[in-house]
């Protein structure tokens, strides 16, 4: 017996606005984009939960479009309006329409709208009336704006980092939804935030990080209050470049504002008054080469600055020229983002040794191309399947890609950039890791996945559009923020939203 529909989609991926990496439909074409019934296939990430909780009820899922994709820069407005404009219209076409699911990310731009969730939640609610429950889940990644949650009834992230749980989270936003609709509950939402911007390097809610520690707090406060219906802890993307930006606790409770506030802004102190601790020590990439030699261990070189999974290109160069000009004779492995040196490539026998330009031919601001001679060891079609995570099971594609040697130094070198989540990219191409004294990493948290056992880790301190330390991005719609400002007090920064 059907008591109702149930209306699903959203368009899921992070933005960064120091980057030049346009996003378009063939991205998320790349990834998963799926409209209609395609979505009722889902079996895994945060619309496998949520299909998972709802088709146990008496509800029905409506299904509209669901567009997730890697990283880049900003999305294109052609791309955005399709995808809004068909999930609009596809629920305003739903009968017997009693909700809305949103598995959104929380922290997207387009070429003309700096807050896409806030925008598409909010056309979402003028079609569907004030009476009508609209749950959405982010990452914890996100920039929750006053749009955000003045239009919908709760907003629940992503609970860890490394992304283990969207599927989880896809539940849990499932479950709150049937309980509104099947019980009753009247979600009150409080979310209070201080402009502390930092990168994702100490903000693990694995071990010890002081991410860690406050997320496990603040999910016991969630555990043993029973008026307590969620808590989301937000650790805004860094590089967006949007006014108010900021992160902090978001609680909801069932008709009890006065709790979620005073939980809210307990826990978003905290995270102020720890703000420090989210520095990372950092290393320029000679230094790191050089420390690295004397070592008698694997080494890795993390290059964060140009994380895909953050919105880079993925084309630096940088800690390859510092592997090349002091450990050439040292295994070392480093993954490249350059089209153009793929096209120099293709044409030419494995085995042949040939000259190409490498790196900063995308993203030419932040450095220049190496000339080098190099061998080519193997060509593949860059397709790989993700090993759990966001997208687990999902086909990647890196486009064309080519593995490449100098002296000791392996390099792959890929079409396209893709998001980096257990070494998939490196084992596409049959690679012993094991073997390697160098391996550079680009993203700033999971090479935990597949290198938790290598303890001797530099951070490089390197250019790029997602660098380590938010202490020297150039932002114009945020005006002071920590670390740039370190006199900043408390009760002069924080910022207080609830629906």
């Amino acid at each position: 017996m059907n008591n109702g529909n149930i209306a699903l989609g959203g368009i899921l991926t992070e933005c960064n606005e120091f980057s030049i990496n346009l996003m378009k439909k063939d991205n998320f074409e790349r990834y998963e984009y799926f409209e209609d019934e395609e979505i009722l296939n889902l079996n895994n990430g945060v619309v496998g939960g949520m299909l998972n909780v709802i088709n146990e009820t008496s509800f029905n899922i409506s299904p509209t479009v669901f567009a997730s994709c890697s990283p880049g820069g900003i999305i294109e407005d052609k791309c955005y309006f399709d995808i809004k404009n068909k999930i609009l219209k596809k629920t305003k076409d739903t009968k017997d329409l009693i909700g809305v699911l949103l598995p959104l990310h929380g922290a997207a731009v387009t070429q003309s709208i700096g807050d896409l969730e806030g925008d598409l939640i909010s056309s979402v609610r003028d079609i569907v009336g004030s009476q009508t429950p609209i749950v959405v889940t982010l990452d914890l990644h996100a920039h929750v704006t006053e749009k955000m949650i003045k239009n919908s009834n709760a907003i629940l992230a992503w609970e860890q980092y490394p992304h283990l749980d969207p599927y989880e989270t896809g539940q849990r936003g499932a479950k709150l939804m049937r309980d509104i609709l099947e019980k009753n509950i009247k979600p009150k939402m409080f979310f209070s935030k201080t402009p502390l911007l930092h990168s994702a390097i100490n903000a693990s809610t694995f071990g010890d990080t002081p991410f860690a520690d406050l997320m496990r707090s603040l999910k016991n406060e969630e555990k043993n209050n029973p008026k307590i219906l969620s808590t989301s802890f937000i650790h805004v993307d860094p590089y967006i470049d949007q006014p108010d930006m900021g992160g902090g606790a978001i609680v909801i409770t069932d008709d009890d504002l006065k709790t979620a506030k005073k939980i809210s802004l307990d826990y978003s102190k905290q995270y102020w008054d720890r703000r420090i601790e989210f520095e990372p020590v950092l290393f320029s990439p000679k230094e790191a080469v050089l420390k690295g030699m004397s070592i008698d261990k694997n080494i890795l070189l993390v290059e964060t600055a140009d994380a895909c999974g953050g919105g880079a290109v993925g084309d630096s160069i940088q800690s390859l020229r510092e592997l090349i000009n002091f450990a050439s004779n040292k295994k070392s492995l480093v993954h490249v983002v350059d089209p153009l040196a793929v096209e120099s490539c293709l044409n030419n026998p494995l085995g042949s040794k040939i000259n190409i330009n490498l790196g900063h031919q995308v993203d030419t601001q932040w450095g220049t191309p190496l000339n080098l001679n190099i061998k080519l060891e193997k060509i593949t079609d860059g397709r790989f399947t993700y090993n759990g995570g966001i997208w687990d099971k999902t086909i990647g594609e890196m486009g064309p890609s080519i593995l490449v040697s100098i002296d000791s130094i392996d390099i792959i070198i890929s079409t396209f950039g893709t998001y980096e989540w257990n070494c998939e990219q490196f084992l596409s191409f049959d690679l012993n890791l094991d073997k390697y004294k160098f391996i550079v990493v680009k993203n700033p948290m999971n090479f935990k996945n597949s290198f938790s056992h290598i303890e001797n880790i530099f951070v490089l301190d390197t250019l790029g559009p997602t660098p380590p330390t938010c202490k020297n991005l150039k932002f114009k719609k945020i005006k002071k923020y920590f670390p740039k400002d370190e006199n900043l007090k408390f009760k002069d920064v924080l910022i207080k939203l609830h629906n």
